[in-house]
């Protein structure tokens, strides 16, 4: 992966030069009218305010309820403030966040932290290459294997390092590496997250490339390494898992047809191989306010049936499942939350929008992808029908409501692979959402 990680980053520097060459070699160029003033360049700083409050009343959301089990409600809130510079040669991002619900802390004596969500410095070789250095969102292609995770009230970021080449015509190409440490070692490599689980590294290359006015191609090949668990010197074997593969886009008219597929290799967090892969086939329709799309997910699982010889279960990496897998988040955690079982989820949606108003309505199905075993017997693979309802108004640019409801019809299956509830209850969720982005100021200036 790194031999071909260079030699793109060398193809594309070659082919920056070759234009370069071409475009000096012309002759028929306009002559410049050096009678008009030339025009500065500008830089940019503004500072960006984002307050999110979510009220939920969960009766089954994440986990099926049992005959007696209670409802829960709660309000979870969000700030954030952001400063954004932009110019020629560099752009830096700050944005502090602070993440709670409501009566989690003592008013009178806080203690809930204040943390930068994103803390980054972008400077610029010219107007197709630049480096992102530090805290910053990764969003990849639709969001399935690389998301910010908006959904999250903290939403996900990673301390990385990037490569980033755009043409500005048909053509981006990235290049993000990353090396996790507990604090400032003296020696040693160890790492040793607290309360949380995380690698240890991380290589990413990503490819979009727009081969025709109809067809698009993008490639995502990802290394990603965790540190073998114990004490003594386990610190120094990294499992590998290495998850390599893309989509391919049709366009035509209001039709898009895509494909999307991807193969997990290598060894899982505590040293088992890996085999499994991810398809996701799906057929969409846009005309004017309305979108439709028909398609299914399948995740690869293991076989309950036979000896256990490598992992089959698929994982989805650093994405988002809330949109992907339905709203009621019934897996989210991968493989955990399918029990290894795997999963095969068709679906359809159904997308209105006009001018202020967004309304959503979406349908799952949910099948094992392989074979589960209860009590010695391979249980039926129908898990359950899930149908998600949303709805987005904007009163003004910097004022949006949400309101969701999604409910759930589940089978014995399901309760057996998420060992938990009663498939007689019918689970189902609601939540009302405000959110203010008020951009607080925005100063432009020239350049030195």
């Amino acid at each position: 992966m790194k031999k071909c990680t260079v030699l793109l980053i060398l193809f594309f520097f070659v082919q920056e030069a070759k234009t370069q060459a071409t475009k000096d070699t012309l002759n028929h160029k306009p002559l410049q009218d050096t009678t008009k003033a030339t025009q500065k360049q500008q830089n940019s700083l503004s500072f960006q305010a984002e307050l999110r409050t979510r009220s939920e009343f969960r009766d089954g959301y994440r986990n099926l309820p049992f005959g007696d089990t209670l409802p829960a409600f709660f309000t979870i809130h969000r700030t954030r403030l952001t400063m954004d510079y932009r110019s020629k040669k560099l752009d830096m991002v700050l944005s502090l966040q602070e993440s709670r619900t409501w009566g989690q802390v003592d008013p009178r004596n806080p203690s809930v932290p204040i943390s930068f969500f994103e803390a980054y410095a972008e400077p610029k070789l010219n107007d197709k290459i630049s480096f992102r250095i530090g805290r910053q969102r990764v969003i990849y292609d639709n969001q399935r294997l690389f998301a910010e995770n908006d959904w999250r009230n903290s939403a996900n970021a990673h301390d990385a390092f990037r490569f980033i080449y755009k043409n500005n015509k048909n053509l981006q190409t990235e290049f993000l590496t990353a090396y996790n440490q507990s604090s400032e070692n003296i020696f040693t490599s160890k790492y040793q997250p607290s309360g949380f689980s995380n690698y240890k590294t991380l290589n990413v290359h990503y490819l979009n490339y727009k081969i025709h006015p109809n067809w698009n191609i993008q490639t995502l090949n990802v290394a990603d390494g965790f540190q073998k668990s114990g004490g003594g010197s386990n610190y120094k074997t990294t499992f590998m898992r290495f998850t390599s593969g893309g989509n391919i886009t049709y366009n035509k008219n209001e039709w898009t047809a895509i494909m999307m597929a991807y193969y997990q290799y290598g060894k899982d967090s505590i040293g088992n191989k890996i085999s499994a892969y991810f398809l996701n086939p799906e057929l969409k329709w846009t005309k004017k306010a309305w979108t439709v799309r028909l398609g299914a997910e399948v995740m690869s699982g293991q076989d309950a049936k036979k000896p256990f010889d490598k992992d089959n279960s698929f994982v989805a990496l650093y994405g988002v499942a809330h949109r992907f897998n339905g709203n009621m988040d019934f897996f989210t955690t991968f493989p955990t939350d399918l029990n290894n079982a795997g999963l095969i989820n068709p679906y359809l949606f159904f997308w209105y929008q006009k001018n202020k108003l967004y309304l959503r309505m979406e349908s799952h199905l949910f099948y094992s992808q392989n074979n589960f075993l209860q009590d010695g017997a391979v249980i039926k693979k129908y898990m359950g029908f899930e149908n998600d309802w949303r709805l987005n108004y904007k009163f003004t640019k910097d004022v949006e409501l949400e309101y969701g409801a999604c409910w759930a019809a589940v089978t014995n299956s399901m309760v057996a692979i998420k060992k938990s509830g009663d498939a007689n209850r019918i689970p189902w969720w609601t939540y009302v959402s405000f959110k203010f982005t008020p951009q607080l100021g925005k100063f432009s200036f020239d350049a030195k």
